[in-house]
């Protein structure tokens, strides 16, 4: 370091630097004389009493749906509803034709891992010239 850095007061601090500080105190301490304030204290009670009494009621609420017997046959409704489905012709039959559709795609997907595989692992025939030969097109007519 130089000694004119070193000569230098640490405590110096431009007026503009001042009016900031006592700003952010002032802001301070108005934020903490309002949270504090007697009127904030009562809104605040306000809210937890009104917010309890919402919670108390929404419980209340749901133990008579639970309790209700219209509740009971709906769920006893819905139970039946899907064992039925499960053992129903209509579910069995979706289920084999995903089953079959699910294994077509396998074979198909598993004949192009093949012909993939067989291209990477035998090299391209080379034409007369000595150059590669093009590559075919495919079965849609498209290039590759």
């Amino acid at each position: 370091m130089d000694n004119t850095q070193q000569e230098q007061p640490k405590n110096t601090s431009s007026p503009f630097v001042e009016e900031l500080s006592k700003l952010g105190r002032n802001f301070s301490q108005l934020i903490k004389d309002a949270l504090e304030s007697p009127q904030l204290q009562e809104v605040r009670k306000e809210v937890a009493t009104g917010a309890q009494t919402v919670i108390e009621e929404i419980n209340e609420a749901m133990v008579k749906a639970r309790e209700s017997q219209v509740t009971k046959n709906v769920a006893q409704k819905a139970a039946q509803t899907a064992e039925e489905l499960k053992t129903a012709p209509v579910t069995q039959n979706i289920k084999t034709g995903l089953l079959n559709a699910l294994r077509s795609v396998n074979e198909e997907l598993t004949d192009i891992v093949q012909k993939m595989e067989q291209n990477v692992h035998t090299p391209p025939a080379a034409d007369e010239s000595g150059h590669d030969a093009p590559e075919p097109a495919s079965e849609t007519g498209e290039s590759a």
